[in-house]
């Protein structure tokens, strides 16, 4: 009997062993984003209002373990990078405005870094996420707390959803004047991301 308990003991040790090391066993992916529905700008004016959608396909290296769905845990990833003039705001006018607003002359490109990464299940029964991402915007970098949603998983293949409101004047941009000063564009834009995880199988 106490060399069945034993046995009992050292299987249940060896259980959790092998569940937290599994836990950690790196996964590679790819973060791919699809023009027209994966990354869009919002912001507006005292007078209106503009959508500028990022027209590219981009792809990028993502390492994370399992231990994203237990706690808040870092990830790797090389980064996704924005050139601002692939933003289509709908007019050539206001994609000259856009691209202005974000000094794209001097800082053409808009960086995009996961840092850390949490799924779980919300009280309401959906998968949510939470993380930090860095930023690099006109040329200065933040950290930023995101939030999303995780609407579809095929297998460890899934996407997150989400908008993040940034300051732009956190970034040194100040937000221009039109016509006088009558024409002003809020300091607040929201940028939402669609981002889909595939597993690298090579």
């Amino acid at each position: 009997m106490r060399h069945l308990l034993h046995l009992l003991i050292l299987s249940l040790i060896s259980l959790t062993a092998f569940g937290q090391k599994a836990d950690y066993i790196p996964t590679e992916y790819i973060l791919e984003v699809v023009p027209d529905s994966s990354m869009h700008i919002d912001g507006k004016t005292n007078i209106n209002t503009f959508d500028c959608i990022f027209k590219n396909s981009i792809k990028s290296n993502l390492t994370l373990t399992q231990n994203i769905f237990n706690e808040l845990t870092e990830v790797q990833h090389s980064g996704l990078e924005f050139c601002v003039t692939c933003f289509d705001c709908g007019i050539a006018l206001m994609n000259k405005e856009f691209t202005e607003l974000l000094y794209a002359e001097q800082y053409p490109i808009i960086v995009m870094k996961l840092l850390s990464m949490y799924i779980y299940q919300g009280e309401d029964k959906t998968i949510k996420g939470k993380g930090k991402v860095s930023m690099i915007i006109a040329g200065v970098e933040r950290i930023e707390d995101i939030t999303y949603s995780v609407p579809h998983s095929e297998g460890k293949n899934f996407q997150i959803i989400g908008t993040k409101q940034i300051n732009i004047l956190d970034y040194g941009i100040t937000p221009p004047k039109k016509m006088m000063g009558m024409v002003k564009v809020d300091q607040h834009i929201d940028v939402n991301f669609n981002f889909k995880f595939i597993v690298d199988d090579h």
